[in-house]
């Protein structure tokens, strides 16, 4: 009779996570896993509200400083735009300032292209707003009166007037005029010291163009009217502009006090 020998085999025990993962999560595990899904909806909860407060934040001050922006463009885009054969027409007061430029006007109405635009801007003080008004010059300009007196606005022929509101919500307003007087004395070999600057808060036509104009205006937001944003611009005459003496800009002053 033969014997039979039963064949060699081991039996590997399951690890013990395996038999654990066919009972499911313990109540320790859920516990846990709740805790950490609360800790970071927390997290994010207040990383979206931080993100959505300082987005209106930066969005109410975009609205204002935009604003402001838009108006020192576009003012400063008509100014260096002067037209220097219209320097006896150039006149303004701390409040509102009128001059003759090449530009393109703001009427659709009137085309495309650059055309000599009278274009006076102002403070209304009732509406606490900044107002453009333009006008399209039809005939030549008239030539300044001997005597300097003004010339009278109906010689100035002018058509299709629009006006418009360029700023709103103005806390404050202001235009000044620079003029650099000349220097009394200049050496051969030294440079000429410079004079103090003049600057006068009304400006007569007879006076010609100045050497600069200051612009300043402060802007508020409506539903916050502490929260305010400033701008201010000293900006020179690109057109010709004649210098005087001091003594000169003095007399020129004082015949009109």
């Amino acid at each position: 009779m033969k014997s039979v020998v039963a064949p060699n085999y081991t039996v590997t025990p399951r690890p013990l996570f395996a038999r654990k993962s066919r009972r499911g999560f313990t109540l320790a595990e859920l516990l846990i896993a709740v805790m950490l899904l609360s800790l970071v909806m927390t997290a994010v909860y207040s990383m979206t509200h931080t993100a959505l407060n300082a987005w209106r934040s930066v969005e109410n001050g975009y609205d204002i400083y935009a604003e402001a922006r838009n108006v020192m463009t576009l003012f400063s885009h008509e100014y260096n735009n002067i037209v220097a054969r219209a320097a006896h027409l150039f006149e303004g007061d701390n409040k509102k300032i009128v001059m003759f430029v090449i530009a393109q006007p703001l009427d659709l109405e009137q085309g495309e292209g650059p055309r000599l635009l009278r274009v006076e801007y102002a403070y209304n003080r009732s509406k606490r707003s900044i107002e453009r008004e333009e006008a399209l010059v039809e005939a030549a300009l008239p030539m300044p009166n001997p005597d300097g007196e003004p010339v009278e606005a109906g010689r100035i022929k002018l058509s299709r007037k629009y006006k418009t509101t360029v700023a709103n919500n103005v806390k404050q307003f202001r235009l000044r005029y620079v003029w650099a007087p000349l220097p009394e004395e200049a050496l051969p070999n030294e440079p000429p010291i410079p004079e103090p600057l003049i600057i006068i808060d009304r400006h007569l036509q007879r006076y010609g163009l100045p050497q600069a104009v200051e612009i300043t205006f402060e802007l508020f937001d409506p539903e916050n009217e502490g929260q305010t944003y400033s701008m201010s611009a000293t900006l020179p005459i690109r057109a010709t502009s004649y210098r005087r003496s001091q003594q000169a800009l003095e007399e020129m002053f004082n015949a009109d006090a």
